[in-house]
C-alpha cells in the first residue's frame, strides 16, 4: 500500500504532537512536515508536496482557509482536512468554499481524526456528525455538506483582513504581501466597505467572530 504523507499545520505545539502520535499510529502515514503558522504551512507544502494537510483555522498571518485556497490552487493533488475548535456553519461553509474535504473538530480530534484521514485517501469526504448537525446541511448519505453562498471577500483582502486585525499597519501588510503600501490602503478601505465597518475595532470584531484570528 501507497504511503501517505501528511502536513500539520497548527500553531500550539501540543496540538501538532497529538495529530502527530495519532498519524505515527499508522504504519502507513508519515508526517512529512509540521508549521507554525499559515505562510509557514504553504511554503511547507509546496516545498514537500504532501498527500494531505491537516490544518487549524485559526493560524497566524494566514488562517488555515486560506492555507487550503493556496495549496489547492498550486497543489490540486492534494487533500486538505481542517482541524478546528469551531463548528460553525460559516466555518464548514468557508471549508468547502477552500476545497477542504472534510473537518473535525478539536474535542473530537482523539475519535475522529484517524477516520478522517482514512475517508479522504480513499476518495470520500469526512465530517464530523456534530460538524453535520451543527451545520445542519447533512445530506442523505449522511457526510457530504455543500456550501451555500459565495464568499463577500476576495482571497487577496482575506489575507490583507486577517494580517490587519492581527495589528499589523498598512506599510507592514504591504511588505508581508509583496504589494505596494497604496495597494495595501485600498484594499483596507475595500474591505471596511464590504463589511460596513468604520473602525478597526469593528474590523478585528469581525475578524474574531468568523474565525480568522484567535481572541
Amino acid at each position: 500500500m501507497k504511503s501517505v504523507r501528511i502536513l500539520i499545520a497548527d500553531d500550539h505545539e501540543l496540538v501538532r504532537q497529538g495529530m502527530r502520535s495519532i498519524f505515527d499510529g499508522e504504519p502507513q502515514w508519515v508526517v512529512c512536515g509540521e508549521a507554525a503558522t499559515g505562510r509557514e504551512a504553504v511554503a511547507m507544502a509546496l516545498e514537500l508536496k504532501p498527500d494531505l494537510l491537516a490544518l487549524d483555522v485559526a493560524l497566524p498571518e494566514m488562517n488555515g482557509i486560506e492555507v487550503a485556497r493556496h495549496v489547492r490552487r498550486d497543489l490540486p493533488a492534494a487533500a486538505v482536512l481542517i482541524v478546528t475548535m469551531h463548528d460553525s456553519d460559516q466555518i464548514v461553509q468557508d471549508a468547502m468554499d477552500a476545497g477542504a474535504k472534510g473537518l473535525v473538530l478539536k474535542a473530537e480530534a482523539g475519535r475522529t481524526l484517524a477516520d478522517a484521514v482514512r475517508a479522504i485517501v480513499s476518495g470520500r469526504e469526512f465530517f464530523s456528525e456534530r460538524v453535520r448537525r451543527a451545520a445542519g446541511r447533512e445530506s442523505t448519505d449522511g457526510q457530504h455538506v455543500r456550501p451555500r453562498k459565495p464568499a463577500l471577500l476576495t482571497s487577496r483582502e482575506r489575507e490583507v483582513l486577517q494580517l490587519l486585525a492581527e495589528g499589523q499597519a498598512n506599510k507592514e501588510v504591504a511588505t508581508a504581501l509583496g504589494i505596494s503600501t497604496k495597494t495595501a490602503e485600498t484594499h483596507r478601505a475595500r474591505i471596511m466597505a464590504k463589511l460596513e465597518v468604520h473602525s478597526m475595532s469593528e474590523l478585528v470584531r469581525y475578524a474574531i467572530r468568523n474565525s480568522i484570528i484567535q481572541p
